[in-house]
């Protein structure tokens, strides 16, 4: 039986805590159950969701203080305040000669993973590795887990997860029970949001991430959207000026609130309904008789290439600057 679980879903799906739970279940000394909610369940194996963590006992207490000498994390440096991990002061997972922050799972992580996977368990118990996200890992990185995964130690769980299971090697894949994580429920998607506010802005925010409400913070560019397309509104007889738009938050989200608007006007201008701004849809009916479908493809094709180059350094004002102007030219007379 393969020792390798994939857990595989869009970013946002709640795959870290799903993973971290199922990692402290195997790992716990006293495993209680029932483990998961009826949504959980729902959503993972059940040999991933038979058990919960008790809590208390000493594997639980050194899983919580970060210490368990048998439970290694693989993660891109980039992430690690994000995911909740302190690992900074671990001479052996940092990049050597960077300044910067990986966003690369790299080699030296998983050489370090190899060698721990074949050493004895310090607790007589199972081991488990966490890699996340499996799509992060450099190319050397992921030939280097493919010869453990080949021949994988008897006593090691692997517990990955993905963002993009096509681009994982396919190698990689044909090594682990692959489980593609189906979107989170209306119920948890709603509890997961919490005190956001009315249930309409529960709704709102619901619709434009998606059901992605586990990113850190699934209402990015929301509010800008909602503002874009008011200042729109505002000049409805007039040629729009990006000059009079709103700054977007930052370049990143901006290009990402861009594609969602743009791939809604697309849907309208099919006769179809938008899906990230279903609110907004009167106003975006109306903002798409005022521009043409060639324009918009156009401009689509454009906002994808500048999120391909999101990592980039760039100057800031001027790429916020250059995002209002794409989007005023929509809405221009002009060819």
């Amino acid at each position: 039986m393969n020792s390798a679980w994939l857990v595989h879903a869009p970013q946002g799906y709640g795959k870290w805590p799903l993973l971290q739970r199922a990692a402290a279940a195997l790992l716990c000394e006293s495993p209680q159950s029932p483990a998961a909610s009826a949504g959980e369940a729902s959503r993972l194996p059940s040999a991933l969701t038979a058990h919960r963590a008790c809590g208390h006992c000493a594997s639980c207490a050194l899983l919580a203080a970060g210490t368990h000498p048998d439970f290694l994390i693989a993660a891109p440096e980039a992430l690690w305040t994000q995911l909740g991990l302190h690992l900074a002061d671990e001479p052996s997972a940092r990049s050597e000669a960077k300044t910067a922050a990986s966003h690369d799972i790299r080699i030296e992580q998983i050489r370090r993973l190899n060698d721990w996977a074949v050493s004895t368990s310090h607790r007589g118990r199972a081991k488990v590795a966490l890699v996340y996200p499996l799509d992060a890992l450099n190319p050397a990185a992921a030939n280097a887990l493919l010869k453990t995964l080949e021949e994988p130690p008897e006593d090691v769980q692997f517990l990955l997860g993905a963002h993009r299971v096509d681009a994982v090697l396919p190698t990689l894949r044909s090594r682990c029970r692959l489980v593609a994580l189906p979107r989170p429920s209306m119920a948890e998607a709603q509890s997961q949001l919490g005190p956001l506010g009315s249930a309409a802005a529960k709704e709102a925010v619901l619709a434009w991430s998606q059901g992605a409400v586990y990113q850190p913070n699934p209402a990015a560019g929301l509010e800008w959207a909602e503002a874009l397309i008011d200042a729109v509104a505002r000049q409805a007889a007039l040629e729009v000026s990006s000059s009079v738009l709103p700054p977007p938050p930052d370049p990143m989200v901006g290009v990402e609130t861009l594609l969602k608007m743009g791939s809604d006007l697309q849907r309208v201008l099919a006769g179809g309904a938008p899906i990230y701004l279903p609110q907004k849809a009167q106003a975006l009916t109306a903002m798409a008789s005022r521009t043409r479908p060639l324009r918009l493809t156009g401009a689509l094709r454009t906002w994808t290439l500048r999120q391909r180059l999101a990592g980039f350094p760039l100057n800031q004002a001027l790429a916020s600057d250059a995002l209002l102007l794409e989007f005023a030219q929509l809405f221009s007379r002009g060819d």
